[in-house]
């Protein structure tokens, strides 16, 4: 339930506060109806497909003509069959819209497939609310109150902090988020104003039962630079300083100056789940403000919708009128997801000025007001028989600045006060002609006990883990806290489960199979009642339905994206797959996500698979969706090998290099035997280093690296040229040594060879014969030689053979 947060914070338990309206300077067609705006935002939230309805409605100016809106709460989506809103329409907590004459477009966070808050905290405890915004540049500066949660319950939260974002024109991106020095006491962005050389910031200070305006300034139009406070009598750099200027104001109002006053529009907090929306006047932006003026009554309260907020658009505005926005809403869940259309703006516009007769009805006298036992106040006045009237009550030690129109026309008892407060009751006279000036006023002071606690409570648990509670009217009280016990779990103490105004509250959701006790405290005048008698109810979830057919994108890694529609909030998901190449029936253990999205593990290239999702949830696993086939496909490695070195180790290559790859090919080509091809080895490389052999002794080799998977061979490596060395030996020389011998020497290129020599006797033209020994080492002793003879010799390694060496034998 949290999307009933905002509307819920009319309760006066809210402690933040949001705003309205632009103030960049530009010139705009006005003359947009109130009835034309209202059916504007209808329209799309059933046709977009994608924003299905929202609260907030702050509006901006845009300098290329367009406007941009800005909303908190928002749901995404389209509507169902019937018009109702689905209940897996997902929720985010800021989004807006972008006006470009008749077409608008949503703007979010995120992406297309999943979107997200436009603002985001990053954190699942935190969000941002929207408040006002203006445009600097080629920015839209926009004030956010950062909202911490604290319970369970839809108003168990609190303000945080206040945040400046920037959105970028003219495409809207979200830029970075700057707290700003302002402290956690009033949510400032009610309103953005610019006024001569300031632009001044409107905000709320929740208090008790009580919403308070406040007001600070900053110099230009820069929303980044030092915040000055209004203190009642001067402006102070000092946030702790900022003092109240009026009581009642809503989660947002607007202010503007029209004409040669400040209007301030709100609707009437002063009064819980009023109807009526209000005007105050001032001749500076700090007032005093004076009023009320009654300025309309929202006709969703009769059909037991609750209304809040109110933000002032002047630009669009038709002339001679005041258009202002409301956002309506309902604190009963079901009714509210049955109709979309509830939780969307609305839009009201009034002449402005007022007009006011000459000639009113006197003030009534005699006014009396007096407490009774059951928390009431009693009020009676002198009576005449051709008028109507109007009471009005102020809570002075609350703090109310002005008064607020109650409920009746005719002396009797007026209900909801809070014990030990002092109370002023003053009344007005109405004819046709109008509303006449207030009475004296007479004051009171309350006497109001505890509440009785609430009876016939019941519990109706749904199929989904939450249970409904319902329960009795308690007279003079709106607010009731709520709190379970698992009794399957043995729980002792309570749990509460937060505040609800009305007679109904949702809970959950539970644990599926668990039996669980409520109870109902009411929350009057008096404090606290006692906890109701409990009632029990035990929890079911029903499995999830089957989701829709899934997409199924290969990715070039071999991994697979799935995507599907929701189910519904708050699910998770398995993921399924089987080798459909292979005929596999078996579908394995399942991939589990919290989210609609799913990538695969790497897969086989060129391979079919076929993929199914289910929900689940605390119930079990819900039916599968329809099978999706993909087949699996994996690109080629990208990038080329780097840093390839090439070292000859003897008549080997060592060849080493750099990839994030895993298999390579090595490619070669002999220079001195004139290749110009190159050749791939015939067997790959595993890692980042592979020796060559069979190579040419002396020949020089240029040689490349490329990465390769099943999909393909990737671009190669910048080639590398090594000369493969040679085993012969060098200096090679013979010498006689004595009658019929003589010694061959030579200088050893690599150790550990065995050497062939071969010898002819060239004065007798003796053809090349070898030795029949092989020799290791570096020298050779030759015998039985010819005297006078000339003999040459030669030595032969590896099918080479040294340039021969000659000796004349003694």
């Amino acid at each position: 339930m949290r999307w009933l947060l905002a509307a819920w914070a009319v309760v006066a338990l809210l402690t933040v506060a949001a705003g309205a309206g632009p103030r960049a300077r530009v010139a705009e067609p006005a003359g947009m109806s109130a009835r034309e705006l209202t059916a504007m935002f209808q329209r799309y939230g059933d046709t977009s497909g994608d924003w299905l309805g929202a609260d907030r409605t702050a509006s901006v100016p845009l300098p290329d003509g367009r406007r941009l809106w800005l909303f908190s709460d928002t749901f995404l989506g389209r509507p169902g069959p019937g018009g109702d809103r689905p209940r897996s329409a997902s929720l985010i907590h800021n989004s807006a819209i972008v006006q470009d004459g008749d077409q608008l477009r949503t703007v979010t966070g995120g992406s297309p497939a999943r979107p997200a808050s436009l603002l985001s905290t990053g954190d699942n405890g935190e969000f941002h609310w929207i408040g006002d915004a203006s445009v600097l540049g080629d920015q839209v500066q926009v004030l956010t109150n950062r909202i911490r949660r604290t319970g369970p319950g839809p108003l168990d939260h609190t303000l945080a902090a206040t945040e400046l974002a920037t959105l970028t024109l003219p495409t809207m991106a979200a830029g970075r988020l700057r707290p700003l020095p302002l402290g956690d006491k009033v949510s400032w962005g009610s309103e953005v104003m610019t006024d001569g050389g300031h632009t001044y910031v409107y905000g709320s200070e929740a208090a008790g039962t009580m919403k308070f305006a406040h007001v600070a300034r900053v110099r230009g139009a820069d929303l980044g630079q030092p915040w000055e406070f209004w203190t009642g009598q001067a402006w102070s750099p000092r946030v702790d300083e900022s003092a109240r200027l009026l009581s009642g104001v809503g989660t947002s109002y607007g202010v503007r100056k029209v004409g040669d006053r400040y209007v301030l529009v709100t609707h009437e907090n002063n009064l819980m789940f009023s109807a009526d929306f209000v005007a105050y006047t001032a001749t500076t932006p700090a007032g005093p403000f004076e009023g009320p003026h009654y300025l309309f009554r929202a006709p969703e309260t009769d059909a037991g919708h609750i209304v809040y907020d109110a933000d002032l658009h002047l630009e669009p505005a038709r002339p001679g009128t005041l258009l202002v926005s409301y956002n309506v809403n309902d604190l009963d869940e079901a009714v509210a997801y049955a109709d979309a259309s509830i939780y969307r703006p609305r839009f009201f516009e009034v002449q402005w000025p007022l007009r006011q007769a000459r000639r009113l009805p006197a003030a009534p006298a005699g006014v009396n007001a007096t407490p009774d036992g059951s928390g009431t106040a009693r009020v009676s006045w002198d009576v005449d028989g051709d008028l109507s009237y109007r009471v009005y009550r102020r809570d002075v030690t609350a703090g109310q600045t002005h008064f607020v129109r109650l409920p009746g026309d005719a002396p009797g008892r007026f209900e909801f006060l809070t014990n030990g407060h002092r109370y002023e009751f003053g009344v007005t006279a109405v004819d046709k002609r109008g509303e006449g000036a207030m009475s004296p006023v007479a004051a009171m002071t309350a006497t109001v006990p505890p509440p009785p606690p609430p009876s016939t409570v019941r519990a109706e648990p749904d199929s989904a883990g939450k249970v409904t509670l319902h329960w009795a009217e308690v007279p003079f009280v709106q607010l009731f806290k709520i709190y379970y016990r698992d009794l399957t779990a043995g729980q002792r103490g309570r749990t509460g489960a937060g505040a609800y105004p009305g007679q109904s509250a949702t809970v959950g959701p539970l644990r599926h199979g668990h039996q669980y006790e409520f109870t109902v405290v009411a929350v009057g005048g008096g404090g606290d009642s006692v906890h109701s008698q409990g009632v029990r109810a035990t929890v079911v979830v029903a499995t999830p339905p089957a989701p829709g057919t899934p997409s199924a994108q290969p990715r070039p890694d071999g991994t697979v994206q799935l995507s599907w529609p929701p189910v519904a909030p708050g699910l998770a998901y398995k993921v399924y797959q089987r080798d459909a190449t292979a005929g596999a029936a078996d579908w394995g253990t399942p991939g589990i996500t919290r989210t609609t999205q799913f990538r695969s593990r790497p897969l086989e290239h060129g391979r079919e698979y076929e993929f199914v999702v289910a929900a689940v949830n605390d119930g079990g696993e819900g039916e599968r969706s329809p099978v999706v086939r993909v087949r699996a496909q994996l690109a080629p490695p990208g990038a080329a090998p780097t840093r390839l070195r090439a070292e000859p180790r003897g008549t080997a290559v060592e060849l080493t290099w750099r990839s994030g790859a895993t298999w390579h090919w090595i490619f070669r080509r002999d220079l001195t035997a004139g290749e110009r091809e190159f050749t791939r080895e015939e067997v790959g490389a595993q890692g980042h280093e592979a020796t060559l052999r069979n190579l040419v002794e002396g020949h020089e080799y240029e040689m490349t690296v490329a990465a390769f998977n099943p999909g393909g061979t990737g671009p190669q490596s910048g080639p590398v040229r090594v000369k493969v060395g040679s085993a012969l030996p060098t200096g090679l020389a013979v010498t006689a040594t004595g009658p019929g011998t003589a010694r061959l020497t030579w200088r050893e290129t690599r150790t550990e060879l065995l050497y062939r020599i071969e010898l002819r006797d060239a004065t007798t033209g003796e053809p090349w014969r070898a030795d029949p020994y092989p020799v290791d080492g570096n020298t050779y002793e030759a015998v039985l030689l010819t005297a006078g003879h000339r003999y040459e010799f030669r030595v032969r390694v590896n099918d080479l053979t040294t340039p021969p060496v000659a000796v004349v034998a003694r």
